[in-house]
């Protein structure tokens, strides 16, 4: 836009974490809109699952994602960047493996 011609990158992590769900999702959704309309370009990483929704609405809003596995009660990482919304959860893995009941 005319206030800043300059092109945008963001990087955003845990967007509004710490708020609750509805108001996280309405929040974030407004925000994300709205930086998908400057001229720019950014990652935004999340747990939020219903945020992946965005592909949806947003022309070139991509969902990608790491994943993981547990070795010898380890949590393992490969860094491989894969496209799409992360196909498992890892909550309650790392509750169980903390030892609280799950």
């Amino acid at each position: 836009d005319r206030e800043h011609p300059y092109p945008l990158f963001f990087l955003i992590d845990e967007i509004f974490k710490g708020t609750n769900n509805r108001e996280r999702f309405l929040g974030s959704r407004a925000y994300i809109k709205t930086l998908a309309g400057k001229n720019g370009a950014g990652v935004i990483t999340t747990h939020d699952l219903d945020l992946t929704r965005l592909e949806e609405e947003i022309v070139l809003f991509r969902n990608y994602h790491f994943r993981e596995e547990v070795r010898e009660g380890r949590m393992v990482f490969d860094y491989a960047l894969r496209p799409g919304p992360c196909p498992t959860t890892n909550a309650l893995v790392i509750m169980e493996m903390e030892g609280l009941p799950v």
